[in-house]
């Protein structure tokens, strides 16, 4: 009976630790972290902070042979960021009748929407907020964006 309990014990322990180890933390990615990795997938990035003053960082990224449009937002609060997700989502489906998927939390949020040939993908992760827009031709190039930096 005690080798049953040992060798149940060691199984849980090692299934504890297995379980654990896929649940990294995930953490926001800068402005500097999406310039950079932006401009070594080919996009052009501007700096449009200085128009928008309600936000601490504000940069688009276009690859104008493709149309492929990235944007990213920083927020002085995670709320903030969660209101803005919440009106760009609007926005982008007001209208439309295309297939989407949604994943929620309160710390992570993300939205994909394919309506005919336009490929949207919004993601808010605390006080940060990047969104693609693309035709579904080019779709990876904003899901391989989204992947290298983790949203």
């Amino acid at each position: 009976m005690k080798k049953i309990f040992k060798f149940c014990a060691v199984v849980l322990a090692v299934a504890a630790v297995f379980s654990l180890t896929a649940c990294s933390a995930r953490t926001p990615v800068t402005a500097d972290g999406f310039k950079k990795q932006a401009e070594s997938a080919g996009f052009t990035v501007t700096d449009n902070s200085s128009t928008n003053t309600s936000v601490d960082k504000y940069l688009s990224a276009v690859k104008s042979e493709t149309g492929t449009e990235l944007v990213f937002i920083s927020f002085k609060t995670d709320a903030s960021a969660s209101e803005m997700y919440s009106s760009i989502k609007k926005s982008i489906t007001d209208g439309t009748s295309g297939n989407t998927t949604t994943v929620d939390s309160s710390a992570y949020n993300k939205y994909t929407l394919v309506n005919g040939e336009l490929h949207h993908t919004l993601t808010r992760m605390g006080s940060t907020i990047v969104y693609g827009k693309t035709t579904s031709t080019y779709k990876n190039q904003v899901d391989d964006f989204m992947k290298a930096i983790k949203y």
